[in-house]
């Protein structure tokens, strides 16, 4: 778990800014500033043992893949007020960004206050998100 203050996520309901929103149209997650650079940094430290590569588009975290068969990157969750967490596959953040063997971390950064949850971290395409507005909830679970 990383030392991310809740604060960082908090909708502030008189202005409007701020929030997390989960949107299927965005593919990649962007997180505020403060917790992007936490949770990258973390990440950083974890794969030490792999051969950074360049950065590609939007994301700065990347590692030369080619030689490998296989590898171990730190375990990446989303964990709720509530104490939930949805733990992610790591072909989840670990993408592939060329056919060369160049992976990347895909998630990055936003100057903006909101937060989004993206397809790519979700797959949206096998997970249900559930939306219950009565009582301010939002549920993932498998499509099956």
């Amino acid at each position: 778990m990383l030392p991310i203050s809740p604060s960082t996520f908090k909708l502030n309901v008189d202005s409007g800014e701020g929030g997390v929103i989960v949107d299927s149209g965005t593919a990649v997650t962007r997180l505020q500033e403060e917790a992007y650079d936490a949770m990258r940094e973390a990440f950083r430290k974890g794969t030490a043992d792999l051969l950074e590569a360049d950065g590609v588009a939007l994301f700065d975290t990347c590692y030369d893949l080619s030689s490998r068969t296989s590898v171990e990157v730190p375990t990446v969750s989303f964990h709720f007020s509530n104490g939930k967490e949805l733990d992610l596959p790591a072909k989840n953040y670990m993408i592939p960004v060329d056919s060369a063997g160049t992976f990347c971390f895909a998630f990055a950064a936003t100057s903006s206050g909101l937060g989004i949850i993206g397809n790519v971290q979700l797959q949206q395409q096998v997970t249900r998100v559930t939306y219950d507005l009565a009582n301010s909830l939002i549920g993932f679970s498998s499509n099956n």
